[in-house]
């Protein structure tokens, strides 16, 4: 099931959502992210998202967590999770999820830095804030460290 994502479509059919946040998830030393390099990680992802996906190679779905419509993009350069501003609260726990799968597969390509991205855009598709995360994977030294890390980052968005 490949869905056609029209980012002016989805932003004008939910105007009266607000702003739109984007989470980008980008291995420093790794070149290409797609499903023809890391199959396995989109394999665990489009199982994780079933029976809303999958996403097919370098495409992208809408997806309903908690009541709150998130688009899930593949790109070469890493995952993206479009939400709006005001959803970010239910869809933490996905990000979350995206974020610890993306740090195991990147990590067996030999990735040992990630940026975690993340931008606010208008709904006139304005770049109103950028905020990075930047993740020394060699300075992480377990599951609850990072958990901590991205909690204190998500919780600065949110607030």
């Amino acid at each position: 099931m490949k869905q056609s994502i029209n980012i002016d479509e989805f932003i004008k059919n939910n105007s009266q959502k607000g702003d739109l946040v984007s989470f980008k998830i980008k291995p420093v030393s790794i070149n290409c992210c797609c499903s023809g390099c890391l199959p396995e990680f989109w394999n665990k992802i489009n199982n994780e998202i079933s029976p809303q996906g999958p996403i097919e190679h370098e495409g992208s779905a809408i997806l309903n967590i908690q009541n709150e419509q998130i688009i899930l993009e593949q790109h070469e350069s890493g995952p993206e999770i479009i939400t709006f501003l005001n959803s970010i609260t239910a869809v933490c726990n996905f990000i979350k999820l995206l974020f610890s799968m993306s740090i195991d597969a990147f990590t067996k390509k030999g990735a040992t830095k990630i940026k975690f991205i993340k931008r606010t855009i208008t709904t006139k598709q304005k770049l109103v804030d950028e905020s990075i995360l930047e993740i020394d994977l060699n300075q992480i030294k377990n599951g609850k460290e990072l958990d901590k890390t991205l909690n204190k980052f998500l919780n600065k968005i949110i607030k």
